[in-house]
């Protein structure tokens, strides 16, 4: 029921901010005689008339006629009184107009007039309250009658009673001294003056004074006025005595304001001077320059430090004003007032002293308190800064200031890098503190850096300034920085750097910031010896200059080069010496600093050159020390620092150490090491590391591991351009290792060979050949003949190394020499077309034959010696063997010998374990070729024999022996021994011939690949991860060569891994196309088809063969792409920086190496996906549970979601509607997916989309969604994530030009909302998950499992019941092979015994449904688009999902907060008020609703305000519920429990809608409430309800601002009055349960309000509490006590006078929080509150003094604790 409208005279009645108190009698009026009766009749009767007040004109008339009634008969005391002043209050309203105020004043000056001085006194409380708000808003008529009233009546009053308003008076009157031209100024300041005068007790009034301006924003204008005409001046208080004798000698006027405690003057001057007003803030310091200056002795002695420091800070505060008026007071204040007779205890300081006497430590110390802060506000945070920045504008200030706080500043700032919450917070913080440092004079800068360093050592914060903060000024990087490198220097000599980190990244960024200019070569140098004391005295000498001495830098640019050359070489001689841990970076230094010195052509440093002399291979040399020293030594070389003996010694030492690196198995430092050796290449420019390379090439023969040192460093230097310098010499000596074929080397050349094939780089190798030819001079001459003196023997060198090249190297290697193309330049085409080389085949393979053909036609002639003729014969025979590999295969076919094989399996066997794994590449070479020719190479006869062979093995398996022992197999003996090869650690080197022999031994064993799959794949598997770990602990620790990873292994294994599984996979691919397409060639024709058919039908026994094939290589790949997925995720997280080399000195090596592997993994990944898409990728779902597969996925299908999404969809068919797709493109049903997996993963694969995406996935997934409809019960379990599905991809498509087809759209939207209903129906609704039996889906699954070829004959048998364990265990058994891990015995286990389909799927419960809705319901009007289909839906969900919830009996116990954000995004909606507001008014208004849980009360607040803020009626609505009238006509004489409950909830209500509202978001409704509040409690209210009108009150106050509570204070303390007031009368310990409800009640709204400290209460709060200094100073005068003083010496509690916190804690940064004293929601006995009482008045004064800001959220969680209790 709406309410009604109230009428005019509802209206001007409830703008009252008193209660009508009307039924309230007045007992005295009947022990008085009949004439004292009828006069208060006719009072009676005038009050009565303010009932009918129509119009203002009302007020005046009914105010005559009281005052005639008033006038009827003399006497002293007046009836009625509390009614009396309330009327009068009431006509005191701000809103009516003057004449009213000015007729109720004439009835306040009758009354007070009858009453007298003394009766006033005694009713102060009554009559006063009502007069103090009027000053602040009476007009100019009004003015002078009140203060004729105050004049007249309220002074004459004795001054003990007027002692507890002295601070309300001075509230009440300073807004009539704001304005020091009006007229009535001169006479409110004289009252001020009177009153004053009349408390006669200075000291009190001037402390009232203080809190006034303290807690009173709004008074301080008129209180600075004042203060500046009447307060004495403090400058004449002498600063040179001890604080007793300045105390005594004090005049009694300044004692007045000092006394008891100066805290509180200085706190009321900050105040004044934080002030938002810029006219307080000018006024409070012309009131110091004036009053209060600087040096006087208030300040300087009797003020504590503390509190000077509070003040100098806040009157600093006002530079952030950028206001030049309040800058120039502030200099005043600070420096001094100018020397003058008025100030002679000042004429000897100059302002700079002055500043520096009197205010520097202050200053600097509140200073540094602020810098310090931790607070987390970035505007907080550089406040500071500011400040400290403007301060500088005065170099009085800025110079003394700035030595001080820069260096905490800097401090602040890197300790906020850290404790900042975002990086945006930071950069803010940042930019105040740079502006800051680039207004600092560099000297200044550099002159504290300087002292950071020497005196405190702290170079981490110097390093934390050059890497932050702008140190490119000119005058830095030429002056200071380099003096400041030096003394930086001489520190580290000295040991006073621990850290020598630190100390060279400072130094290396410190020299990246000196331009070369600063330098000059140190041949001009006047300075030829390192003095350490007289480069430190230099340095501290120029920093410790005056302005006036000359600004000449310490050291000249020529005497700094020669000091920082000279000291670091010492100090890089010394660390090499040492083998420092830092000697590498040392080194690096010295390079950069010499190379930034212009012009330094011969530098020699003897130390250093012994230095790098000293570094022989046979040390153990870490590798950073040696990168730092290569580099140096390619430097010193540069600069003619070594002759030539000393070069060539440092170069071959240098360079063997170097190939101890690049020979490890890791590649951990390959990549520096071959930069190291390419950059001192350059430097030398000559072959000498070719030579020292050569020798170790030699040497390798002896030492072959050594071999892969020549192979990192040639895959390292092929992309340098003169890659042949370093190159030729030792590829060919690594070459000649081919010719024999018992040398370890030649096995590591062979791998090389191998990679090069594979990486592409054969070109650089046969151009290192073609070049050397090219410079053979037999073949420049146009005539075809040798000569004496042509060397044969290198060309026959040539050639035969390339044939040994091309017949040894791989295929690849030899398909290259086809495809490359030779590189002519100009001068090799003029050498071309000389020699006829030029024309054909440009491909090396054309230039050799060439060449080839060339040589055929040389002769010699018949008078050449024999060793020439013999010499021509070796280089035909070496071109024609070359020509041969060119031309010709190499492989022959020969007999099979099983023999050699079984003898070789048994070699390579027994040669496992034993250290010489050389030899097991050459047995591997040798067992290939024998397998070749056993098992066939293609032609018909080998295939034959390989059809015996295979024969014979099976018959070898199925047989026993005659001794009854199972015989082994040369095929499973040859696998167990590959097996064991492979999982031999000592087999790494060699470990990619293993895997090249299993590879290329896959085709003979195809009978039996299926058998052995899993062990194989299962080992490889195995041993990828322990190499993986191996690898990755490599990087993880500061060792090289420690740890055995290899990452040349690891790749092996993921090569041969691949070409297992490829091979397994096409061979299954094979058969199963063979079981799907039976065929009898041999009867060709109708017959012979017919017969074929009948003939060849699939057996059982092939169909669970070929099943069980499927599901083995299934597994096998699930295998694969965990173990390749982790390489893969290793990777991704080392390229976005999630994980680093703690070794940083191979950074780039484990870049390269990481690069490398995700890319393997990546490729075998995007392979097998290829393969067998819907498999891998039900792999990848799996291992999305651990960690997100989104960005593998895209890199897989190339960011094409149109060709994934399908076979997700098809997972999801698989399991739960199989019929709906071929069987072919079903899912085998080997991971644990569920379709509840499935369909999340769907949901958040799409969400990952971008939005032009869907337009092309948009057919698939409306298919799926169609499917879904049609088949609604099958789908019913994920139903609700198919709604979140559907609701996605609605709102992608709402972005995009597709999504504009809105027929499209209209379809989704029918479905979508088919299917809601069907998601929501309560049917299909429960509270739990639980599966009920079905019956139909094992049919229908069954029937689609019938054989091929079977339309109605029964399904066929389970494959794991048909599998014989022949297939699979007797193989294991006869090769010993390691047991199944738990993923392999799946294959016992078909799909359709891992899908159980006798039961149905699980309903939905309640939970889940709403987890979903609350994701759909955002989306709702872009998949709906149509308002109205939203408004059905959101009806649906409302009624279906919502309203069962709330209207059952279980409520709110049932609701949780998935069911609550459904609604609240409901109510997000616009136009669907009528799907929700029915459901949330009549949940509201449930009696059990203030029952909830307390941790749905934050979405319930959220809820609640969309519903009001929806209807602007809801308010009044609920305030119209608020009735004292009650409707049950049986209660003649007073409420039922019933109806009080009910009054009590209405209440509730609509203080939680104040709570859920805005900031003054009901104010309109304000007066309607206070109207309804004031009707209850004048009504038989019961205590129970008053309470709740209290806590309505709480609620009112904390959601409205204070300038609209002006109509509230007079109700409200009028309440708290007669609560207190009862308690006083009445004995507490008798109290019942709900007066004592009521009393707490009371106690906390007077709590919330004094926390709060509004200054409109604040003319009342002396009711209640002492409101002066005298709580925690207390005077013997016998003074009138306030309420709560009276209640606690009632219960027996003194009084408490004592700080509960040190004023002298009071930050600057951080105020206390002013909280609330009573918490809970029940009080048990009066007796708890005697703290309270005895507390209140002291906790009152000291938030104020203590500067305390309001915990509005401590007071909003006390209504929310009391509301739901």
């Amino acid at each position: 029921m709406a309410p009604s409208t109230p009428s005019a005279s509802s209206i001007l009645q409830t703008i009252s901010p008193l209660p009508f108190l009307l039924s309230k009698s007045d007992d005295s009026v009947r022990k008085k005689d009949p004439k004292y009766k009828r006069y208060a009749a006719n009072i009676d009767r005038a009050l009565t008339l303010f009932e009918s007040v129509e119009e203002w004109a009302d007020y005046i008339s009914f105010l005559g006629k009281l005052l005639r009634a008033l006038r009827s008969h003399t006497a002293e005391q007046i009836p009625y009184s509390p009614i009396i002043a309330n009327r009068l209050a009431q006509s005191l309203h701000p809103a009516l107009p003057s004449g009213v105020h000015q007729k109720a004043l004439e009835l306040y000056g009758y009354i007070f007039g009858v009453l007298g001085p003394e009766e006033l006194s005694r009713e102060i409380h009554i009559w006063i309250p009502g007069l103090f708000p009027l000053m602040a808003y009476a007009s100019i008529n009004v003015k002078p009658h009140l203060l004729q009233i105050f004049e007249n009546y309220i002074l004459p009053i004795p001054a003990p009673s007027l002692r507890p308003i002295v601070r309300s008076f001075i509230l009440s009157f300073l807004p009539g001294v704001d304005d020091e031209t009006s007229e009535s100024f001169s006479a409110i300041l004289s009252l001020i003056d009177k009153f004053r005068s009349h408390i006669d007790d200075e000291q009190y009034f001037w402390q009232c004074f203080f809190l006034v301006i303290l807690s009173s924003e709004d008074r301080r204008l008129g209180g600075i006025i004042y203060a500046s005409r009447r307060m004495p001046a403090l400058f004449a208080v002498p600063n040179d005595q001890t604080t007793e004798d300045l105390s005594a000698s004090l005049s009694e006027d300044i004692k007045a304001i000092v006394t008891p405690d100066p805290g509180l003057f200085v706190r009321a001057l900050g105040k004044g001077l934080e002030d938002d007003q810029v006219l307080v803030q000018r006024g409070f310091l012309e009131l110091l320059v004036k009053n209060v200056q600087l040096h006087s002795g208030v300040l300087q002695t009797l003020v504590s430090p503390h509190d000077l420091t509070l003040l100098i800070m806040s009157a600093s505060s006002v530079v952030l004003r950028r206001d030049m008026s309040l800058n120039r007071r502030l200099w005043v204040w600070l420096l001094g007032p100018e020397p003058s007779p008025d100030h002679p205890q000042t004429t000897h300081l100059s302002r700079s002293d002055y500043f520096k006497k009197f205010g520097l430590t202050p200053l600097v110390s509140g200073m540094k308190e602020l810098i310090g802060s931790a607070s987390a506000d970035p505007i907080a945070r550089a406040r500071p800064y500011r400040i400290a920045l403007s301060l500088m504008d005065r170099w009085e200030v800025g110079a003394l200031i700035v030595p001080e706080v820069l260096i905490p500043i800097v401090r602040s700032v890197r300790r906020y890098k850290n404790e900042a919450n975002s990086e945006q917070h930071y950069q803010e913080v940042l930019k105040s503190a740079s502006a800051f440092f680039d207004g600092v004079e560099a000297s200044n800068i550099w002159s504290d850096c300087f002292n950071l360093v020497t005196k405190e050592k702290d170079f981490d914060l110097l390093l934390f300034i050059v890497k932050t903060f702008n140190i490119r000024e000119e005058e830095m990087v030429i002056v200071h920085l380099p003096a400041i490198l030096t003394v930086l220097i001489v520190l580290l000599r000295q040991g006073a750097a621990t850290n020598t980190k630190v100390w060279l990244e400072l130094v290396s960024e410190i020299l990246e910031a000196i331009p070369a200019r600063a330098l000059l070569p140190t041949h001009q140098s006047e300075i030829h010896k390192f003095d350490e004391e007289d480069i430190m005295q230099r340095v501290l000498s120029f920093y410790r200059r005056t302005p006036e001495d000359s600004s000449t830098p310490p050291f000249t640019p020529s005497s700094l080069s020669w000091l920082l050359l000279h000291a670091t070489s010492e100090l890089a001689a010394s660390a090499l010496n040492n083998l420092d841990s830092d000697a590498g970076d040392i080194c690096i230094f010295a390079v950069n600093l010499l190379s930034k010195i212009p012009g330094e052509t011969t530098w020699r440093e003897e130390c250093l050159v012994k230095a790098l002399l000293s570094m022989k291979p046979d040390a153990d040399l870490p590798f950073r020390i040696l990168y730092g020293a290569t580099r140096l030594l390619g430097i010193v070389i540069e600069r003619n620092g070594m002759n030539r003996q000393e070069i060539e010694l440092s170069v071959r030492d240098v360079t063997e150490i170097h190939w101890k690196f690049l020979s490890g198995s890791t590649g951990k430092f390959h990549v520096e090491s071959v930069t190291s050796l390419w950059d001192l290449q350059s430097k030398c420019k000559d072959h000498k590391i070719e030579a020292a390379i050569s020798n170790l090439v030699a040497e390798a023969r002896e030492h072959p591991d050594a071999g892969y040192a020549f192979i990192n460093l040639w895959v390292h230097s092929v992309d340098y351009a003169n890659f042949e310098a370093i190159l030729t010499r030792p590829l060919l000596l690594m070459l000649d290792s081919l010719e024999d074929k018992y040398s370890p080397l030649r096995s590591i050349s062979l791998s090389w060979l191998e990679m090069l094939g594979a990486t592409s780089t054969s070109n650089r190798l046969y151009g290192i050949l073609v070049s050397r030819i090219l410079k053979l001079p037999f073949l420049r001459r146009q005539e075809y003949s040798f000569g004496e003196d042509d060397d044969l023997e290198l060309f026959l060198y040539y050639l035969r190394t390339l044939t040994n090249i091309l017949a040894m190297g791989p295929l690849s290697l030899c398909a290259a020499l086809g495809t490359d193309m030779i590189s002519v330049d100009a001068s090799r085409s003029n050498l071309l077309q000389h020699m006829g080389l030029e024309e054909g085949d440009p491909s090396y393979r054309g230039f050799f034959i060439r060449v080839i053909l060339r040589t055929l036609k040389y002769d010699i002639p018949d008078s050449s010696s024999p060793e020439l003729h013999d010499s021509l014969s070796k280089v035909l025979r070496g071109a024609l063997q070359l020509l041969n590999v060119i031309l010709m295969n190499p492989d022959k076919p020969m007999s099979p010998e099983l023999a050699v094989e079984q003898a070789l399996t048994s070699r390579l066997s027994s040669n496992l374990h034993k250290n010489d794994i050389y030899t097991q590449t050459l047995i591997l070479d040798v067992l290939f070729r024998t397998l070749k020719v056993n098992y066939g190479d293609g032609n018909a006869e080998n295939a034959k024999i390989h059809q015996d062979s295979v024969i014979k093995l099976r018959e070898s398996v199925d047989q026993p022996s005659v001794d009854g022992a199972t015989p082994r197999s040369p095929t499973s003996s040859l696998i167990q021994c590959v097996i064991d090869g492979l999982s031999t650690d000592e087999n790494k080197p060699v470990l990619d011939a293993w895997v090249k022999f299993l590879v290329d031994c896959l085709p003979f064993f195809a009978d039996v690949l299926f058998q052995i799959l899993i062990p194989v794949v299962e080992c490889f598997c195995s041993q990828i991860s322990k190499s993986f770990e191996e690898l990755k602990l490599v990087y993880s620790v500061k060792s090289s060569n420690e740890y055995p990873g290899s990452e040349g292994a690891l790749f092996a294994l993921m090569h041969g891994l691949e070409s297992i599984i490829a091979a397994a996979h096409e061979k299954l691919v094979d058969e199963e196309s063979k079981y799907a397409n039976p065929k009898t060639p041999n009867e060709p024709g109708f017959f012979g088809t017919v017969i074929s058919g009948v003939f060849s039908v699939e057996s059982p026994q092939a169909r669970s063969a070929a099943a069980n094939n499927r599901l083995t290589v299934l597994l096998c790949f699930q295998d694969c792409i965990k173990i390749c997925h982790s390489i893969w995720l290793w990777g991704e997280e080392i390229a976005k920086g999630a994980q680093t080399d703690p070794d940083s000195a191979s950074d780039e090596s484990f870049m390269y190496i990481s690069s490398r592997m995700k890319y393997r993994a990546r490729r075998i990944l995007e392979r097998l996906y290829m393969s067998e898409t819907l498999e891998s990728l039900e792999s990848l779902i799996e291992l999305h549970r651990m960690t997100s597969v989104f960005k593998l996925l895209h890199v897989l299908d190339g960011s094409r979601p149109k060709l994934t999404l399908p076979y997700i969809l098809n997972a999801i068919y698989s399991r739960v509607n199989p019929m709906a797709i071929d069987a072919s493109n079903r899912s085998s049903l080997t991971t644990d997916l569920s379709d509840y997996q499935l369909i999340e993963f769907l949901v958040d694969y799409v969400s990952s989309l971008e939005n032009d995406a869907i337009e092309e996935i948009w057919v698939d997934c409306m298919v799926f969604i169609k499917d879904v409809y049609a088949n609604v019960g099958m789908y019913r379990h994920i139903l609700p994530t198919v709604l979140v599905f559907m609701s996605i991809i609605g709102s992608k498509v709402d972005f995009t030009n597709f999504g504009e087809q809105r027929r499209l759209r209209k379809e989704l939207g029918d479905i979508f909302l088919k299917l809601l209903n069907s998601a929501v129906a309560t049917r299909q609704v429960t509270g739990v998950s639980t599966p009920e039996t079905a019956s139909l889906a094992p049919t229908i699954y069954e029937k689609d499992r019938t054989p091929i070829g079977s339309s109605d004959g029964p399904a066929t048998p389970s494959p794991a019941s048909t599998l014989a364990p022949s297939m699979i265990t007797p193989l294991q058994t006869q090769m010993s092979l390691p047991p199944m891990s738990s993923a392999s015995s799946a294959t016992l286990q078909t799909p359709i015994e891992k899908t159980d389909f006798s039961s149905s799927k699980p309903k939905v419960s309640q939970e889940e449904l709403c987890r979903a809705l609350a994701r759909v319901v955002p989306n709702l009007q872009k998949v709906l688009l149509e308002s109205d289909r939203v408004l059905v839906a959101c009806t649906t969900l409302g009624a279906s999902v919502v309203a069962p919830v709330v209207k059952s009996k279980s409520f709110p116990n049932n609701v949780s907060a998935a069911l609550l954000e459904v609604l609240y995004q409901i109510s997000k909606i616009s136009g669907t008020q009528k799907a929700w507001k029915t459901i949330v008014t009549d949940t509201y208004f449930d009696n059990k609703f203030f029952i909830i849980n307390e941790m749905l009360l934050p979405k319930w607040r959220d809820i609640l305000r969309q519903w009001m803020n929806n209807d602007k009626e809801r308010m009044p609505e609920l305030v119209a519920r608020v009735s004292a009238h009650s409707s049950n006509t049986n209660a003649l004489f007073g409420w039922s429990d019933q109806e009080s409950i009910a009054r009590r909830l209405n209440l509730r209500r609509v203080a939680f809608a104040y709570m859920c509202g805005d900031t003054d978001q009901f104010i309109v409704n304000l007066r309607e409430i206070l109207d309804k509040l004031t009707e209850l409690v004048n009504s038989s209210v019961s205590e129970s309800i008053r309470s709740d009108v209290f806590l309505c009150l709480r609620a009112i106050i904390l959601r409205t601002s204070a300038v609209h509570l002006s109509p509230i204070w007079t109700f409200m303390y009028t309440e708290l009055e007669d609560v207190f007031n009862q308690l006083t009368n009445m004995n507490p310990a008798k109290l019942r349960a709900e007066n004592l409800q009521s009393v707490f009640a009371a106690c906390k709204l007077l709590d919330t309000v004094l926390v709060l400290g509004s200054e409109e209460f604040q003319l009342h709060q002396w009711l209640f509490i002492r409101d002066s200094y005298e709580a925690a100073y207390p005077k013997d005068v016998a003074t009138p006590l306030p309420l709560i003083d009276r209640l606690s010496l009632l219960l027996g509690v003194p009084m408490s006078t004592q700080f509960t916190i040190d004023p002298l804690r009071i930050t600057l940064t951080e105020h206390a929080a002013r909280r609330p004293m009573l918490v809970g929601p029940k009080l048990n006995k009066i007796a708890e509150l005697k703290t309270f009482f005895s507390h209140l008045s002291i906790s009152s004064y000291e938030r104020v003094y203590s500067l305390g800001v309001p915990d509005i959220g401590a007071l909003e969680d006390e209504v929310y604790s009391d509301l739901f209790v």
